[in-house]
């Protein structure tokens, strides 16, 4: 009988952004570790090459011929024939992903290593254009039995075994949806051992053909269509100079989207990303690199971790704590400081994910980040959220980054707190040197006024002033007996100060010569927010204006008031 090892590979993603304000009880549990706490030993990077086969596919969403070899074929078949019993989902061989698969099979450093940027490469090289698929992969020793090409009957096992995880893993969907299945099976370490591997990922858009390749200042222009129960699509990419941005799109009441992406930032490759929400709230349902005024690459670089079994959850911690804030530091954005609260957040939530088999924002039992934050008693201006499951610190960190949405958040300039929580999940077959699966979660926020100057209301004025200047328009006239009576008016409003009546502000404005006068409160969780008001620019050349700002404490937020007189 041939000995076989199996596991299923996974590498899933999801990020959410939630605007609020908001209060609660406390909340109770242990205290996540620090990044203090973690060394980072026993966490080695391998680096190493592949190349990939063939031609690059020139078209994603066209099938292009990738014959599979006798094994493969008996692999398919019987996944087809057994899905043709469960009811509500389709099931469909890709030879896109069949070619991706097989290049993976070869090119992985063992049947535990599915280097995230190894896979991007691959997927983009073979024109698939869906994010990266759960990968199941079983492994015999030796191919003297000729299993590496042929169903014999020493493979039957091994067989029946990677067919059942595949049904288990398609079956185990929440929702019916349309599969995409790929088979891959070659001898590697020189014949020592035959890895099989089938890759399987639910299409959840279909997008209508799109070039991987265009010329230097060109573009491509995306339609597609959402499938199953997903709403609210929506384009992002992140340019070959690594800046973000949010693509316009006409998006329809059925679930379809057009939109133009132009290749306005140099030749380079410019990663896609479509999103849209779903059960689990937003997930990546499309992540595809169009590659403007360069070729694809044929030879893949790429690193991978070796995780030792001393290694917990605290040196994950200060590993992606570490790298999300080099990648903050090397773009010229302020680190993160790390927040306790926060991370007893993030490692419940991940506790939840990996107890209960799933990777995403919303928990039937705890429901969504922001309902997490307030029963924390957490007050923000602006939380944002990545979860990702994954095998070390820096393939999840690479794997976020491949992705415009995470990235977004990694690199947001509205966040001053992260919080990180790490649960390992079980060993995932019951070889010696099976890894432990890394339920990751990332919980940013801003503090309510973290970005207050020291003097708030004389740094208003003077930012206002050159934000005017900046759009063309005079310098405000502020009138220093006004700023002093709207800046008792802030303070009592702020609860910090004794305040001004409203008779005797207007009694006093009037003391001044003015003939009208218009008041204006507002409250914001940010000084950033309070600047970008358009009001700002509104204002005429002949107003006299006054402006108090006041914070009732740390973490709390913003009172201004401004009064325009004339």
């Amino acid at each position: 009988m041939t000995s076989f090892d199996l596991r299923l590979q996974g590498s899933c993603l999801a990020f959410c952004l939630a605007l609020f304000g908001c209060d609660g009880g406390g909340h109770a549990g242990p205290t996540p570790p620090r990044p203090s706490e973690g060394s980072g030993r026993h966490i080695n990077e391998i680096q190493a090459v592949a190349h990939a086969s063939g031609t690059a596919a020139a078209t994603y969403g066209i099938d292009r011929p990738h014959p599979l070899s006798e094994v493969e074929q008996a692999i398919l078949s019987a996944i087809e024939a057994g899905h043709r019993g469960q009811r509500g989902s389709d099931l469909t061989h890709d030879p896109a992903l069949s070619a991706m698969v097989h290049d993976l099979a070869i090119a992985s450093p063992s049947r535990f290593d599915m280097p995230p940027t190894l896979l991007d490469a691959l997927l983009a090289w073979h024109g698939v254009p869906d994010p990266q698929p759960a990968v199941v992969v079983v492994e015999l020793q030796g191919s003297d039995h000729g299993c590496d090409h042929a169903a014999k009957p020493d493979c039957r096992e091994a067989l029946d075994a990677l067919v059942d995880e595949v049904l288990n893993t398609v079956s185990a969907s929440p929702t019916p949806g349309r599969w995409r299945v790929g088979v891959g099976v070659s001898a590697v370490n020189g014949g020592a051992k035959t890895r099989m591997m089938v890759a399987i990922v639910e299409r959840a858009i279909e997008l209508q053909p799109i070039p991987i390749t265009v010329q230097s200042g060109g573009r491509i222009e995306l339609r597609g269509k959402l499938l199953g129960k997903r709403v609210k699509p929506r384009i992002e990419r992140v340019d070959p100079k690594g800046h973000w941005a949010r693509v316009a799109g006409v998006v329809g009441s059925d679930g379809s989207i057009q939109a133009v992406v132009s290749c306005d930032a140099g030749d380079g490759a410019y990663q896609i990303e479509v999103l849209a929400d779903g059960a689990l709230g937003p997930e990546v349902v499309a992540n595809f690199r169009v590659f403007c005024g360069v070729q694809p690459p044929g030879e893949i670089s790429y690193g991978y971790e070796r995780i030792g079994p001393k290694v917990t959850d605290a040196d994950v911690v200060r590993g992606n704590f570490d790298l999300l804030n080099a990648e903050r530091e090397a773009r010229g954005l302020s680190i993160l400081a790390w927040d306790d609260r926060a991370a007893t957040v993030a490692k419940g939530h991940s506790d939840d994910m990996a107890a209960n088999g799933f990777v995403g924002h919303t928990s039937p039992t705890t429901g969504d980040a922001p309902s997490r934050f307030k029963r924390a008693g957490i007050v923000g201006s602006v939380v944002r959220e990545n979860v990702a499951r994954g095998y070390g610190p820096k393939g999840i960190h690479e794997s976020l980054m491949n992705s415009p949405g995470h990235r977004a958040n990694l690199l947001a300039d509205d966040i001053t707190h992260v919080g990180i929580g790490v649960v390992f999940g079980e060993p995932e077959s019951s070889a010696a040197d099976a890894p432990r699966p890394v339920f990751l979660t990332q919980n940013f926020y801003a503090k309510l006024g973290a970005d207050t100057p020291a003097r708030p209301s004389t740094a208003l004025r003077d930012r206002v002033d050159e934000r005017r200047k900046g759009e063309g328009k005079p310098g405000v006239t502020w009138v220093g007996a006004m700023n002093k009576i709207a800046q008792r008016r802030a303070d009592g409003a702020a609860g910090i100060g004794p305040g001004i009546t409203d008779d005797d502000l207007q009694a006093q404005v009037f003391e001044l010569g003015l003939k009208s006068l218009q008041q204006h409160q507002v409250t914001a969780g940010s000084f950033a927010d309070l600047l970008s008001l358009d009001l700002w620019l509104q204002l005429g050349a002949a107003a006299k204006v006054g402006v108090g700002v006041a914070q009732a404490g740390t973490g709390q937020g913003l009172v201004m008031v401004l009064l325009v007189g004339s």
